[in-house]
């Protein structure tokens, strides 16, 4: 099956503790107390519209950022990444969401994980247990959510508002570990069984190793 591209979906008043820009800057937001989501919107990246997602496989690993661009290059070799423009715009994108992710959070260490997804997985609604995270999707359908209000009297026999990332957008949400009363709620959109694959990046903060 190809690999699908979701829209943006129509915009939807945001609520309070939600701030989402079309510039980069929209990511810093994530550090005042009553945000717990910053939205970069993006547009998708034009040069992944021809990367095969067939045979490829997953990627999971720890780094510094100066190490990164050889583990990284290392890693998507590993993973059957071929040679060429779609995988020099994936790498490229991956160290610059990288470095940014790690100031924000000042963190000297970063997890990455980059996962070619065909399955329900986190269908559930969740909060992650980390300080914050990073997600973006790069082919399919994006990560979605909810608002503190909905997730609050979250009932999964009932309709959600639920809202979603569109593709290239790119999200920080606060974990448990930095607001325990109200992190982000979101999840994994359900294609099981539809022919839809989704690429989608997660980075975590990670502390130095001597620490």
């Amino acid at each position: 099956m190809g690999a699908l591209i979701a829209e943006r979906p129509a915009a939807l008043g945001l609520p309070d503790h939600v701030v989402s820009s079309r510039t980069c800057d929209a990511l810093l937001a994530i550090g005042e107390p009553a945000i717990n989501m910053a939205i970069w919107e993006r547009e998708p990246i034009a040069a992944l519209a021809s990367l095969k997602l067939a045979g490829l496989t997953d990627i999971r690993v720890t780094s510094s950022l100066r190490e990164l661009p050889d583990v990284l290059d290392v890693e998507l070799t590993k993973a059957r990444y071929a040679d060429g423009p779609e995988r020099q715009a994936l790498s490229s994108d991956i160290m610059a969401l990288a470095e940014r992710f790690a100031a924000i959070m000042n963190a000297e260490r970063v997890e990455i994980r980059l996962e070619v997804v065909t399955t329900n997985a986190c269908k559930k609604f969740h909060a992650d247990s980390v300080t914050a995270r990073l997600i973006t999707t790069y082919i399919g359908q994006g990560t979605q959510w909810l608002s503190n209000d909905d997730a609050a009297n979250c009932d999964c026999d009932q309709p959600h508002d639920v809202r979603q990332l569109g593709t290239g957008d790119v999200a920080l949400f606060k974990g448990r570990i930095w607001s325990a009363d109200a992190p982000a709620i979101h999840r994994s959109p359900a294609i099981a069984g539809t022919g839809e694959v989704r690429l989608v990046l997660v980075i975590n903060p990670r502390a130095s190793e001597h620490a």
